[in-house]
């Protein structure tokens, strides 16, 4: 049995406000430790193109960037795990977290500028020369199922998995239906899912 929400339809006390009406609110750029290094990322422009060269000697010039990071210096690139549902199949087609040899979508991670503030290690990203062969993108499912551009050729295939599902006579449905209609309906992700504020934290390690 389903009980009753008591959130809904109640004034509910916000225990947080008092500390952010005072100013007394802490947040990730408020946080200081010593040594600390501030990141900035470098992303890819286009949605698809062959990696042919990042050039960070400008950025590595510029007093404070303290390194720049791309999966060269990697080497084995890990790949990021599906966490809902991962079917078999879906390995293929894991996202790196970071480009190597190809960028597959806009804003994809090609490097890592470490440097002694935020504005600095954002100076690193602006001074890095990113060159990429740009390639045909895959805009939607169509493109995608003709397989003539593949994201990820080592799998042969845009496609992970595909279903079959069928219930009932749908040839008679329609052969027999008083109104038939074929129509074309394009919805565009607003990303209601996504957090509203980019995340962010700090970490280090123990010697």
């Amino acid at each position: 049995m389903i009980g009753t929400n008591r959130y809904i339809g109640s004034p509910i006390e916000r225990i947080e406000d008092l500390r952010f009406l005072r100013g007394r609110g802490q947040f990730v750029g408020d946080l200081k430790r010593e040594s600390m290094l501030h990141a900035a990322i470098l992303r890819s422009p286009v949605a698809h193109g062959l990696v042919a060269a990042v050039d960070a000697s400008a950025a590595l010039a510029i007093a404070g960037v303290r390194a720049v990071i791309t999966a060269k210096d990697i080497g084995a690139v890990p790949r990021i795990p599906l966490r809902l549902l991962p079917l078999p199949g879906t390995e293929r087609f894991l996202q790196p977290v970071i480009a190597a040899e190809r960028v597959r979508y806009v804003g994809e991670p090609v490097a890592v500028v470490l440097g002694d503030s935020p504005a600095l290690a954002e100076d690193g990203v602006g001074a890095i020369a990113l060159d990429i062969e740009e390639l045909p993108p895959v805009p939607d499912r169509h493109i995608s199922g003709r397989d003539e551009i593949l994201l990820f050729e080592e799998a042969g295939t845009n496609a992970a998995m595909v279903f079959t599902g069928v219930k009932g006579d749908a040839d008679a449905a329609f052969r027999d239906a008083d109104y038939l209609r074929r129509d074309r309906f394009v919805l565009v992700h607003a990303g209601p899912s996504y957090s509203l504020a980019r995340p962010e934290c700090v970490t280090g390690w123990c010697r």
